[in-house]
């Protein structure tokens, strides 16, 4: 069931990374612009993008137009789909319940680093990728931990506001997770 429910979320991995390069065209500072959206062709030409460089461009998922709040209802609902929440709600409870999610995800992050990641087994480890958006159910537990400790990286260093990023990362860490890092 892991694997179909799996390829209904990534079904809505290419809406997401699609709308995140569109709104990546509306930002007005050039410098951050360009990055975001070199960040999404490597995405969409198959590459796997390393925690800096999403950290590279965090300060624009604090503020408009990439905020939660910022997006555009297409957008949002395919985000809510990576989440397994129904798209079909009125926008003002999809981003409510999206931000929800998400801070609540940033919560277990830092739980689970203070816990440390030697303390879960190879079943916990499955589970909490998948949680994060990593189909892990064809990984080992090495490639599990790997690909664990980049996403605890990356979340524990982001701040409440830049959720955003976070739940956006859920695609672009994970889309081409079984393809070689370029």
């Amino acid at each position: 069931f892991l694997v179909v429910y799996d390829s209904i979320r990534r079904d809505s991995y290419p809406a997401v990374v699609q709308s995140l390069a569109l709104a990546a065209r509306s930002l007005p500072e050039p410098r951050p612009r360009e990055l975001l959206q070199q960040l999404c062709s490597q995405v969409q030409g198959g590459a796997r993008p390393h925690p800096a460089q999403l950290l590279a461009v965090r300060s624009l998922f604090s503020g408009s137009p990439l905020v939660l709040n910022g997006l555009q209802v297409d957008h949002v609902r395919a985000l809510s789909q990576v989440l397994f929440l129904t798209p079909h709600l009125p926008a003002v409870l999809l981003r409510h319940r999206l931000l929800s999610h998400i801070l609540e995800i940033r919560h277990l992050d830092r739980a689970l680093l203070r816990l440390g990641l030697g303390q879960l087994s190879e079943e916990e480890l499955r589970a909490a990728c998948y949680l994060r958006g990593l189909n892990s159910t064809h990984l080992g537990r090495a490639e599990c931990r790997a690909w664990l400790e980049q996403w605890l990286l990356l979340s524990c260093e982001l701040q409440a506001s830049e959720a955003s990023l976070l739940a956006h990362s859920m695609v672009l860490l994970s889309l081409n997770y079984s393809r070689p890092s370029e």
